[in-house]
């Protein structure tokens, strides 16, 4: 029975799929530009930001569970700007969408948010939010501006380019210490694989206006290890096969013996 259950095990641990934490940062490289989207600068009357992230970045199917954004490079704060930002409400949306996060080509995103929102649209996080960093004043800054979804988000490049909704009530207050906060490193060219839609100053407002920049994100995600999805690798196959057969085999064997019964004295 020892043997038996220890093939069992065995066989649990061979087939079971490698899973990892990993990170996905779009887009990679250095930043270009800085500023407060997808917040808004220290205020009331909210605002509403969409960035669109191109499905290239991502490897494979794989489940979002939060993001982080990094102060701009060599920034750090002082008496002016705070190292942290804090949003007494908001609401955050992923979903895969038909439009395009490059200008040269694709479905061009609407100025209206609600139109470029795919149909699997997901609240991920609700409610106050803090977002603090660690920024030195030298070469580039940690991502640690960091939010944890509260619902992952399971999404599947195949469907469409991913889109982040941040969404700042009207009556909602973005706050901290000095004018302001260390804003965020973006990346602004044509055809980076990022793009948004932007109003920082009107939180019931259905539309913004487009821009090539986005601030650079560090997506946290959950996936096979292999291949960032849902689909094993040959060998993580042969592996599971391998771990099933063996306990097939254990389990004929201890049935076998069953039906033979003890050997005569």
């Amino acid at each position: 029975m020892r043997l038996l259950s220890g093939l069992i095990l065995a066989a649990a641990t061979l087939a079971a799929p490698a899973f990892a934490d990993t990170v996905v940062v779009a887009p990679g490289g250095a930043g270009d530009a800085q500023g407060p989207a997808p917040l808004r600068y220290y205020g009331s009357g909210g605002g509403q930001v969409e960035q669109i992230y191109a499905s290239s970045f991502f490897a494979g199917p794989t489940e979002i569970t939060g993001i982080s954004f990094r102060a701009y490079p060599g920034s750090a704060p002082g008496f002016f700007t705070g190292n942290s930002v804090t949003v007494s409400d908001l609401d955050v949306q992923l979903s895969s969408t038909a439009v395009s996060a490059n200008e040269a080509s694709g479905l061009q995103p609407s100025t209206t948010f609600a139109a470029n929102l795919g149909a699997n649209a997901t609240t991920v996080f609700s409610g106050a939010a803090t977002l603090t960093t660690a920024a030195t004043g030298t070469g580039p800054q940690p991502f640690d501006y960091t939010l944890t979804f509260t619902t992952p988000f399971a999404y599947n490049p195949a469907s469409g380019n991913l889109l982040l909704d941040f969404l700042i009530p009207s009556t909602a207050t973005v706050s901290g210490s000095g004018f302001g906060f260390l804003t965020f490193d973006n990346a602004n060219d044509n055809n980076d694989g990022v793009r948004s839609i932007v109003n920082i100053s009107d939180g019931a407002s259905a539309t913004g206006a487009l821009d090539t920049s986005a601030a650079i994100t560090e997506f946290h995600t959950t996936g096979f290890a292999n291949v960032g999805g849902g689909v094993p690798e040959p060998a993580s196959w042969a592996l599971m096969i391998l771990g099933f057969g063996l306990t097939g085999g254990a389990l004929r064997a201890r049935q076998a013996s069953r039906v033979q019964g003890p050997s005569p004295a």
